[in-house]
């Protein structure tokens, strides 16, 4: 689909979503990961992990350990984006030495 453009940039993205009821609206999480989209190579197990690779990787998704893909990953960047927000609500109300 994209062989026709020149510009194969693209960025996997995970937001998650976060309500409570002491909440008026939703927190939003986002992650992403830049990259490109290439011709598919690796395993198909998974829907676009052979066409994604990421920005500083030759491998794509479907390719990379699972161990690399997960610490990189829009996903585990949404999660960590939610653990620090939480971790900071946590600490509010410490003094810091």
């Amino acid at each position: 689909m994209v062989e026709p453009f020149e510009d194969k940039t693209g960025y996997a993205q995970c937001i998650i979503a976060y309500m409570s009821p002491e909440l008026k609206e939703p927190l939003l999480f986002v992650g992403r990961t830049p990259g490109k989209i290439v011709e598919p190579r690796g395993s198909r197990d998974f829907g676009w992990d052979p066409v994604f690779e990421p920005e500083g990787y030759d491998k794509t998704y479907a390719e990379l350990d699972k161990e690399i893909k997960n610490k990189i990953s829009h996903r585990f960047r949404a999660i960590d984006e939610m653990r620090k927000h939480f971790a900071n609500e946590d600490n509010k109300g410490e003094t810091k030495k």
